[in-house]
C-alpha cells in the first residue's frame, strides 16, 4: 500500500539539500551573509527586508523555516513570527533583542529557537540543522478542533475519517486513514509492520 503525497514527502525531508530558509532582516549585509553562508551549505534561501515582502514571498517559496527579525521597518515585535507559526512552519529568531522579556515573549508567540546578535554562523547552522531534524514533529498541530491534525495543506479528520490536501479530499481506504491519523500523532518514531497493524486494528 502506498499513499503518495508529494507535498508531505518534501516537506519532511531533513537533507539540507532539499530545505528552504527564509530570510527576513532589515540590514542588507545580514541577509546577504546568511544567505551566502546557506546557499554554499546547499540550502535554497529567499529573503525579505520587511513584513509585507516576506508575506508575498512565504506565499510563493513555502519555506521550511524562517529566521526572522524582531524590529522590522513596517512591522514590531513578534506579529509575523506568530502568522507563519501558525502555518506549521518553523521559525528561528534573529535579533539583537537580547532582553529576557523579549525572548520570553518571542518563544510565547510561536518562536522554535531564539539567537542573539553578534552571532556565529556556524551556531546559527547548528540550530538550524536541530529545528529541522525534528521538524516533522513541529510540523504537527495536534491543538485543533475535534482532535483533527494539520500538517501544513494536509488535515486528517478522525471524527470524519477525512484526510484533504489543500481542501481537497483525498480517496483512502479505512486502514490507509487509520495508518496514516495513526502515523501522524505519533512522529519522529520508525515502527515496525507487526506493531502498527497491532495499534491501528488492535490484533
Amino acid at each position: 500500500m502506498t499513499i503518495n503525497i508529494p507535498h508531505l514527502q518534501t516537506s519532511m525531508l531533513v537533507n539540507s539539500s532539499q530545505s528552504k530558509i527564509l530570510i527576513v532582516d532589515d540590514d542588507p549585509a545580514v541577509r546577504q551573509l546568511i544567505s551566502r553562508f546557506f546557499s554554499y551549505n546547499n540550502y535554497e534561501i529567499e529573503a525579505a527586508a520587511d513584513a509585507k515582502n516576506a508575506r508575498q514571498i512565504f506565499q510563493k517559496f513555502n519555506p521550511d523555516l524562517a529566521i526572522l527579525d524582531v524590529n522590522l521597518p513596517d512591522e514590531s515585535r513578534f506579529n509575523l513570527c506568530k502568522e507563519i507559526r501558525q502555518t506549521g512552519t518553523l521559525v528561528l529568531m534573529l535579533t539583537c533583542m537580547a532582553d529576557t522579556n523579549y525572548v520570553l515573549e518571542g518563544f510565547e508567540q510561536g518562536a522554535d529557537d531564539y539567537l542573539t546578535k553578534p552571532f556565529n554562523l556556524e551556531i546559527l547552522k547548528a540550530k538550524i540543522a536541530a529545528l529541522l531534524k525534528r521538524g516533522i514533529g513541529q510540523e504537527f498541530n495536534l491543538n485543533t478542533p475535534n482532535n483533527s491534525v494539520k500538517i501544513k495543506g494536509l488535515t486528517i479528520d478522525p471524527n470524519r475519517c477525512e484526510v484533504s490536501l489543500n481542501d481537497e479530499v483525498l480517496p483512502l481506504t479505512t486502514l490507509e486513514f487509520e495508518l496514516l491519523y495513526f502515523l501522524a500523532t505519533h512522529p519522529n518514531r520508525v515502527w515496525e509492520r507487526s506493531d502498527l497493524i497491532s495499534c491501528c486494528l488492535g490484533q
